[in-house]
């Protein structure tokens, strides 16, 4: 398990409870076990305005997540990201071991 930062920006244009479903699906996702320490954290940076316009956007509802990710799932992962229309963009990164 490795640690990573994934940044997910939503569209704004979403209520607050189908937004709230999306975040636990996406959470979903991230989560390798049921138990509560390997959940992912979020933190939720909120609606924000885009550098630059994005499926005609121009703001996004931010969340970063920290999660303890298999590396071997991150195709499924991004697959799953690619295929869901109300997230605008992705962006996984992984963490430096210290």
């Amino acid at each position: 398990m490795r640690e990573y930062e994934v940044t997910v920006i939503f569209q704004t244009n979403l209520e607050d409870e189908a937004r709230s479903t999306l975040v636990e699906r996406v959470s979903g996702w991230l989560t390798h076990s049921e138990a509560e320490e390997d959940k992912p954290v979020q933190n939720v940076w909120g609606q924000r305005r885009l550098a630059y316009p994005i499926r005609k956007n121009t703001e996004g509802y931010y969340i970063l997540f920290d999660a303890k990710l298999d590396p071997e799932r991150l195709a499924d992962i991004e697959r799953n990201m690619q295929y869901t229309d109300d997230v605008l963009r992705y962006m996984i990164v992984r963490k430096e071991e210290q």
